[in-house]
């Protein structure tokens, strides 16, 4: 029961959902950075595009989807990949790999002067990624 948990995402120091997180400063996170944030269930990315805060759940059974810095997939490195049933997805959230059925959720990002914070309640849903879902700072 308990590595079932875990795997769901549910461990000690978690916020409740719809606090807001203080993500740290625009400048503290160049392009291609990836921060896990325990305590708000979800992963800071900072993309060409702007950033994202991917939720960690994957969306085909609920599984904590880790990010693998170092795994191999399609002559690139650096995937999120669930350990449930393999599905596999890029930094933006997008799918490349089953049975998930649709890209990670994200969750609402806003900037104030270098300041960002999430919003662990704003948790969105999407068909696809598209480059407008990043919020540029």
């Amino acid at each position: 029961l308990k590595i079932w948990r875990a795997l769901a995402g549910e461990h000690e120091g978690a916020l409740p959902p719809g606090t807001v997180i203080a993500a740290g400063k625009v400048g503290d996170y160049k392009v291609g950075d990836i921060k896990y944030f325990v305590e708000g269930k979800f992963y800071l990315v900072r993309l060409q595009e702007g950033f994202m805060a991917l939720y960690q759940k994957c969306p085909h059974l609920g599984c904590v989807v880790p990010w693998k810095g170092d795994f191999e997939y399609e002559g690139q490195t650096g995937w999120f990949r669930c350990p449930c049933h393999g599905s596999t997805y890029q930094r933006t959230g997008a799918v490349v790999f089953g049975p998930a059925p649709r890209p990670m959720d994200y969750m609402k990002i806003t900037v104030k002067g270098d300041a960002i914070s999430v919003d662990t309640g704003a948790i969105l849903k999407r068909e696809d990624w598209a480059p407008s879902q990043a919020v540029v700072a």
